[in-house]
């Protein structure tokens, strides 16, 4: 017998076992939940209760690993530890791991087919090369958004306590102690600590101590959620970077948070993806900011109860949908930029979003010293009424464009844990500028892309949003004759030689 997920959603739904939301009658009549920051005396409540129920999940005699309200079956849905490539080697890991688990139970076991379809489902960060179209960027809010839900659910059903909210870690709060790990996590008999994080991080240090200002929140100048199904352009693919692909690296090594396959085994990334979750709703709260029309996609997860249940993102598309809301949101400091022009909205209209190459890198670039300077190049025929002799640096052409750096096609080894400060236009002699450089405009980092060389049809994207760097270096009269970008290693991984295969600047 085949068992695959097309096959266990089918026999779920005929059981009369699907369902959107909630897991009993009293839920549903408690009204909204708030859930809140881990540092807040109601967050620190929730902590205590969060301990508990990990240690409950944890504990094989209670809950083995066969419960889809275990410790592993949760974790294992955002992905089995193991290879994210190629896709053959994850199928196959996959599969050692089911029969693992579930040793001496028949293939049509429930739990086994309900693993089956939930494990390594973390969406845009895979590559099903048997359906292009299975993980993608512009679901990955919304597949979180639901893992967390019902995580929190399993977390209140393991309790029998209705009334628990999971908190969020806001270290970015702009209070220097919230960039510290929350102390619940530093104590070495609780359910909560892991020794394989950062060991800096499991010293109560703040976790970007290596690289001060790396966490940003730039996500919010974005005006679209995403450019196209796995585009680069937008809040989603630009939050996916930074804070979360950064907070990922910060926090643990290649067997913790710093890899996708380990990520979800440490409880601390619950209370950060809780965070990603808020900030996209805090975006959502800005006059003119949409999510896109979802495609007609179905997720697994297990409910309070263990049992399966499928769900649609358009049901997930805002939080009060899902009877939650937190208990602070994020305003940007300065008034959000209008939208563009024919800026898709609602709709998903990559159509409608024009993107130019405005200058690019000639080939591919090693990056196999601590420090690269490469030149871009304009297109030899004119663009957007510019020219190959067009002054230096490139200014957005229309008051309501902007300036993204891509960095396109990244390939990195799965032990790499190296960082690049991404700078533009760095006059050259300049040692090891700080993040507070005018010139920086970001970081590098490999949380999304080591070892899933295979993502996407161009492989793996960073993209920086430069406009407001263009403009202030233009305002300083500070920029070179040509535009250049200057990577700096940050970190320690000195051979590991990462390749980014296209860099260019585009407008859009």
């Amino acid at each position: 017998m085949t068992i695959t997920r097309r096959s266990v959603l089918a026999a779920t739904a005929g059981a009369g076992v699907m369902s959107a939301i909630g897991w009993d009658s009293a839920q549903a009549q408690a009204g909204v939940r708030t859930r809140y920051g881990a540092a807040t005396p109601r967050g620190k409540q929730m902590l205590v209760q969060y301990a508990k129920a990990v240690g409950l999940m944890m504990d094989n005699s209670k809950f083995p690993r066969t419960d889809p309200r275990s410790w592993d079956f949760q974790w294992y849905t955002h992905w089995i530890p193991g290879p994210q490539q190629p896709w053959s080697a994850v199928v196959q890991a996959k599969q050692n791991m089911l029969n693992q688990v579930f040793a001496g139970k028949p293939p049509n076991d429930p739990n086994r087919l309900l693993a089956q379809a939930m494990w390594d489902d973390c969406q845009a960060h895979g590559n099903n090369t048997n359906d292009p179209n299975f993980f993608q960027e512009m679901y990955f809010c919304v597949w979180h958004r639901w893992y967390v839900y019902y995580f929190e659910e399993i977390i209140r059903g393991v309790l029998q306590n209705p009334t628990f909210t999971l908190p969020y870690w806001n270290y970015l709060s702009g209070d220097v102690k919230d960039l510290s790990i929350p102390p619940e996590f530093l104590v070495q008999n609780s359910p909560l600590f892991r020794s394989n994080r950062n060991p800096w991080v499991n010293a109560g240090e703040r976790i970007d101590k290596n690289n001060p200002g790396v966490l940003n929140l730039n996500c919010f100048n974005e005006t679209i959620y995403i450019d196209s199904p796995d585009g680069g352009i937008g809040f989603c693919p630009i939050i996916d970077n930074n804070p979360h692909g950064q907070v990922h690296g910060l926090v643990g090594n290649l067997t913790n948070m710093g890899r996708v396959p380990t990520a979800a085994g440490d409880p601390i990334f619950w209370l950060h993806h809780c965070n990603i979750d808020r900030l996209w709703e805090s975006w959502n709260r800005i006059p003119g900011r949409n999510n896109p029309a979802w495609p007609n996609r179905r997720f697994p997860f297990a409910d309070a109860n263990g049992k399966a249940v499928t769900v649609l993102p358009k049901d997930a598309n805002r939080v009060a949908q899902l009877k939650y809301q937190y208990d602070f949101y994020y305003v940007p400091p300065k008034k959000p930029a209008p939208l563009p022009l024919g800026a898709p909205s609602a709709a998903l209209a990559a159509a409608a979003v024009t993107k130019v190459t405005r200058a690019a890198a000639e080939g591919e670039v090693t990056l196999a010293s601590d420090r690269v300077r490469v030149e871009l190049t304009p297109p030899p025929s004119p663009t957007a009424g510019l020219t190959a002799a067009t002054p230096r640096p490139i200014a957005p052409s229309g008051p309501s464009n902007r300036l993204y750096l891509v960095l396109a096609g990244i390939v990195a080894a799965p032990d790499d844990d190296s960082t690049y400060n991404v700078f533009l236009d760095l006059p050259e002699g300049q040692g090891n500028p700080p993040t507070s450089d005018p010139h920086y405009v970001g970081t590098l980092n490999f949380f999304n892309a080591a070892g899933h060389e295979e993502h996407g049809a161009a492989g793996h994207k960073t993209t920086f949003n430069v406009t407001d760097t263009v403009k202030a270096l233009q305002a300083k009269s500070q920029p070179s004759a040509k535009p250049s970008v200057t990577l700096v290693r940050r970190g320690d991984a000195k051979g590991a030689n990462p390749i980014v295969r296209q860099i260019y600047l585009m407008e859009s």
